[in-house]
């Protein structure tokens, strides 16, 4: 029983891994990141202004949605342990 409880942990493990690894957002998930840089409205003078550009990349960015699937399917995991075990 005790494999069966460490096995159906291992999705909220990973899940809360790759969490902490992209910076634990507590937002939702993100699909681009937005990079700013500031830019001189007159080359090579910038006492005179600037304005910020925002360049934008493809990248996934998990939020909170990550851990809490990973404890959904470790409680399915269990559940269906759990069930096995009173059949038998």
């Amino acid at each position: 029983m005790a494999r069966k409880v460490v096995f159906s942990l291992i999705p909220s493990i990973l899940c809360f891994w790759v969490w902490v690894q992209d910076g634990l957002r507590l937002s939702l998930w993100k699909t681009s990141v937005g990079e700013k840089k500031e830019i001189p409205l007159v080359e090579g003078m910038p006492e005179l202004g600037t304005q910020t550009q925002i360049i934008w990349r493809d990248q996934f960015v998990c939020g909170i949605e990550t851990p809490v699937l990973g404890l959904i399917f470790t409680a399915i995991l269990l559940f269906t342990f759990c069930l096995k075990r009173k059949k038998s």
